[in-house]
This record gives C-alpha cells, sequence and structure tokens, in this order.
C-alpha cells in the first residue's frame, strides 16, 4: 500500500515526455505562474472542502488575504459565489495528491476480522494489519479511522513525528472524500500534535482551520471538533502569554465539551485553565482545576496526561512552598513515565526543567533523594484525588549514601563533613563495605592497604574502624560475626549504588521501567575523582559497564515500541 494513504486507488498511467496536456496540465501551468506566497495560499485552501469566507481564511492564515482571493479568482483558481468562494475540484486534487478510489466497504469474515482488531486498542502490529485489510477492499472510512488510531497510540510514547505522519495521511483521506467533520478532526489533531511540538504557528494555522469548517457544521460530532480546535488555540495563546485570550478560548472549549458531556476535552481544558491559573497566581485555583483535570485524565486511562498533571500540581505545591510534596509529586509523575514509556512534551520541556531545578535547590540532596525514591505513582495519585487528606510527611531514614558522581553521606538531612571522619581512610571503608557483602579483614586489609604489613594492616583497620563508626554516631552499623565484616542496612540505610543494582536485576519483570530507573540513578562514575585504592577503579570500571549496557538496551528496547 506504499504509505498508506492511497487507500484503494489505481496506479496512475504513464504519462508520454515531453509538453504536459489536459486540464491538470493547465492547472499545472497557471500555478507556475503565481508567486510564492499566492501558491502557498492556494495550497492551505485545500483544507476546506467547500465553501468558504475570507473571515475564514483570515482565521487560517493569520492574514488578510482579501487581496490574493482576488488574483486566485482573476487566475480561475478559486470560484467567486457571491460573498463566499469555493475552490475547484481538481485544484483541491492537485493539493491533496491523487483522488481516493472506493471499491467498497470490508465484508465477510474480513469484516469479522478487522472489527476483532479494532477492538485490540492501541496495538500497532494489529492496527497495521487492519490498515492492509483496508487498503484491499478500498475502505477509505475505515482506513482513516485506523490510521487515526495509529498516530494516538505513537502520540502516547511520544513519537510526535510518526504521529503526525498517520494524521496527515488520515487528512489526505478526508479531504479527497469531501468530508468536513473528518477534515476538521485531522486538522486538530495536527495541530494538537504541533502545539505539543512547540510549534505554535502550525498549531494556530491548523487548528483555525479546524475552528472554520466546524462552526459550519451541526451536530455533537461538529461541538467537539469546535472544542478541540478552541483548546488549542487556547493553549498557544497561554504559550505566548496572551492571557486574557486563553482565558477566554480555554473557557469556551471547556463549556462545549460540558454541554457535549466530552470528558477528554473537558480534562484538556481543565488542565491549561489551571495552568493559566498558576501563571497568573492563583494556586488555589490551579490546584481546583488540575486535580479535576487529573481525575478526568485517570478515569480515562490517559496515563502519559496524568504525569503531566502530576508534574503541573508539583509546580503549584512548590508556589505554595509546599517543597517536599513538590517532589514527590515530580518522582512519582518520574515513575509513570518510565512505567509507560512515555516521553516530556517539547511545549513542557523547559517548564519542567525549571521545576526541577527549584525543587532541587530547595532542599538538601539527601531529602530530595528520599522524596523522590520512596512514592508511587498509585499513592499519589489518590492522595491528590483525596482533597481532604493532608499530604503524607516522609521520614528520612537515619543513614543515605551516594556514590554515583558526587560522593556524599547524611545522617538524616545533615551532611557528614570531612571533619567528621577525621581521615579519609573511615569513609573509604564505608563505601567498601557497603559494595561488598561480608568481608574477612584480610580481605578488606588487601583492598585498602595493599602497600602494608600484616601488623600495619590490623593497626590500620582498628583505627579505622574506630573512626567509622564514631563518624556515624552508632556502633552497630558494622557489624562481627564469624569472622567476618559486614554493613547492616536493615538500621535504615539507603545507598545508591544499591538501587542501581537492584533496578537492572528487576529487569525481567518489566524492562523499560526498571532500566530507565537504573539510568537515571547512574549521576555519575562511582566514586568519580574520589582519592583511593585500586579496588575503586575496578568498581568504577565495572558499574560503568553496566550502565553503558543499560543504555543501550534501554534505546534498543523503545525502538521496537
Amino acid at each position: 500500500m506504499g504509505d498508506h494513504d492511497r487507500v484503494g486507488e489505481p496506479k496512475s498511467p504513464s504519462r508520454p515526455h515531453g509538453r504536459v496536456t489536459g486540464v491538470r496540465g493547465a492547472l499545472t501551468a497557471a500555478v507556475v505562474r503565481l508567486g510564492p506566497a499566492d501558491r502557498r495560499l492556494l495550497s492551505r485552501l485545500a483544507v476546506f472542502p467547500g465553501l468558504f469566507t475570507t473571515a475564514a481564511v483570515r482565521e487560517l492564515t493569520g492574514e488578510d488575504a482579501a487581496a490574493a482571493l482576488a488574483r486566485l479568482a482573476d487566475a480561475a483558481l478559486v470560484v467567486r459565489c457571491g460573498t463566499r468562494f469555493r475552490l475547484l475540484r481538481v485544484v483541491r486534487e492537485y493539493f491533496a495528491d491523487e483522488p481516493v478510489t472506493t471499491t467498497g466497504p470490508v465484508s465477510g469474515a474480513d469484516r469479522e476480522r478487522l472489527d476483532h482488531l479494532l477492538a485490540q486498542g492501541a496495538d500497532p502490529d494489529r492496527l497495521t494489519e487492519a490498515l492492509a485489510i483496508c487498503a484491499r477492499y478500498g475502505d477509505v472510512r475505515n482506513a482513516g479511522v485506523v490510521l487515526d488510531a495509529l498516530g494516538d497510540a505513537a502520540l502516547e510514547t511520544g513519537d510526535y513525528a510518526g504521529a503526525f505522519a498517520r494524521h496527515a495521511q488520515s487528512r489526505r483521506l478526508a479531504m479527497r472524500l469531501a468530508d468536513p467533520l473528518w477534515t476538521a478532526e485531522s486538522l486538530n489533531r495536527l495541530g494538537l500534535l504541533s502545539w505539543l511540538d512547540a510549534d505554535f504557528g502550525t498549531a494556530r494555522m491548523l487548528c483555525a482551520g479546524a475552528d472554520a469548517i466546524a462552526k459550519a457544521q451541526r451536530g455533537t460530532r461538529a461541538k467537539r471538533a469546535w472544542s478541540r480546535a478552541l483548546l488549542v488555540r487556547g493553549a498557544v495563546a497561554l504559550g505566548r502569554g496572551e492571557h486574557t485570550s486563553a482565558h477566554a478560548l480555554l473557557s469556551q472549549s471547556f463549556a462545549t465539551a460540558d454541554r457535549v458531556s466530552w470528558r477528554d476535552g473537558k480534562a484538556w481544558a481543565l488542565g491549561q485553565l489551571g495552568l493559566l491559573a498558576l501563571h497568573e497566581g492563583d494556586t488555589a485555583g490551579a490546584r481546583h482545576h488540575l486535580r479535576a483535570s487529573l481525575r478526568n485524565h485517570h478515569s480515562l486511562n490517559a496515563r502519559w496526561r496524568v504525569a503531566s498533571q502530576l508534574e503541573s500540581l508539583a509546580a503549584v505545591s512548590l508556589a505554595d512552598r509546599e517543597a517536599e510534596h513538590a517532589v514527590r509529586l515530580l518522582g512519582a509523575a518520574a515513575e509513570l513515565r518510565m512505567r509507560t514509556g512515555a516521553r516530556v512534551p517539547p511545549v513542557e520541556r523547559a517548564a519542567r526543567q525549571r521545576l526541577l531545578t527549584a525543587a532541587q535547590d530547595s532542599m538538601p540532596r539527601a531529602r530530595y533523594a528520599h522524596l523522590w525514591s520512596t512514592v508511587t505513582a498509585d499513592e499519589l495519585i489518590r492522595e491528590e484525588l483525596d482533597e481532604r487528606k493532608p499530604p503524607a510527611r516522609v521520614v528520612d531514614p537515619p543513614l543515605r549514601v551516594f556514590a554515583f558522581g558526587r560522593a556524599e553521606v547524611f545522617l538524616g538531612t545533615e551532611p557528614l563533613l570531612p571533619a567528621d571522619w577525621t581521615f579519609a581512610k573511615p569513609r573509604e571503608l564505608l563505601y567498601f563495605l557497603l559494595t561488598e557483602t561480608d568481608c574477612t579483614k584480610h580481605r578488606i586489609g588487601r583492598a585498602l592497604w595493599p602497600w602494608c604489613t600484616d601488623a600495619q594492616v590490623r593497626n590500620n583497620f582498628h583505627t579505622t574502624l574506630h573512626h567509622l563508626r564514631r563518624a556515624l554516631r552508632r556502633p552497630g552499623w558494622v557489624t562481627y560475626s564469624n569472622g567476618r565484616y559486614r554493613f547492616d542496612r536493615a538500621a535504615g540505610c539507603e545507598f545508591d549504588v544499591d538501587r542501581f543494582r537492584n533496578a537492572l536485576r528487576d529487569t525481567e519483570l518489566a524492562p523499560v521501567k526498571w532500566l530507565a530507573t537504573a539510568v537515571e540513578v547512574y549521576r555519575g562514575d562511582f566514586l568519580d575523582g574520589v582519592p583511593g585504592e585500586h579496588w575503586i577503579a575496578e568498581r568504577r570500571a565495572a558499574l560503568r559497564e553496566d550502565y553503558e549496557r543499560a543504555v543501550k538496551t534501554l534505546e534498543v528496547l523503545r525502538r521496537r515500541a
């Protein structure tokens, strides 16, 4: 079927070399004589399947195109119909590629198979099979349904280029059949993608076209199309800082979606109204709108949008000086994105990065890491949807140890400084015991004092162990049994290398989720820049190899998804 947009159409006959004749040839010659701006306008007018006004064209292009329309009418490419215009059918087909020849709907056993495949949801392989059935029968309308489902599935994982290509194919089919509402819905989908990809100009242009088409139609489907067009235009206005226009468009979008009981549209509009309230300093209103949006998206199982709402609620919490709850929300959103494979939309990336930086700067690193990691998305969603319940208070573990990147040790929220260790070896002993299991004194001595005699090792070891226990203020952290020393994690210790290793161990259960967790935990090489013996370099090389393998595997799995 090739690009999947030429559903059921016959192959074009070969044309002789030399001068092109006929209607298409005359049309080509007329188009070539146009200036670049008029040619671009003519191609955009193909979004209108029937009559349109100069006001509609102005909404589509953002410019007054009356003079250009007059030139196109003089060139016999646009036809005047009183105060309206229409595009010649051959012109529309010229810019929408070849016309579609529909041979008939799918029937019999293939109809049952197609229905079964469409009922499977957003599985790309099954949808591609469904598309092949539509192509064989020339079932254009069901091909459009499948293409839109493929586009929506690509959007779920953040594949904006793939989603745009699929919805553009659906739009071409809609325009060839001159189906106004299908065209409007396709334009809206493309506009939504353009907005998520931070292409505000394209988003505005596409949804202005959808707006103009939908307003001329009747029925629930037309109202939904109009609501979505208003939504994207309002989101673009918000992104450009045009708050008055954004409020009017988003409020109208929500009201229209509410009238036709369109929950998805209400959820989107509420989320944008929440962000608008936050920009205007109304944190109470922002929280109210965003929680309502979260409730709707959660009930619709729109998981990537749930993650975005959690991050928006984190921004509200940070603005209300609830930094700890903000970090928990950010951690829950990150977990949800890892679980689903969804990416942060480009339109949200800059704001999310500013939010992460502000949250990290609001508290010690140990506290931030603990709050981030000791929460689940399901728990936070339940907490946010129960507005009567105050945010849970998270208690720090007694000891937190970081080895990736900058080496740090915290007792609660208090960092241990160089003076607390007395000298460097007690801290090195801590990291050795944490990365090993049960160790004999001889093995510890050969690793930390490889140049010393046995007598010197015994003396150095006992002195170092004494200072380690004193720095940690609890002798029971390091235990001795059956000739072996070990670090007792049961007393309440969190170690980032443990999190890294555990994530790699759990990849058989959910490869993408746990590989992504391991990659996130690895913030730099093991004890990077910390002086010490050769065992550190060996451990550093082994962990870096595990990290690089995880990154490559994760890339492969995401390409297959």
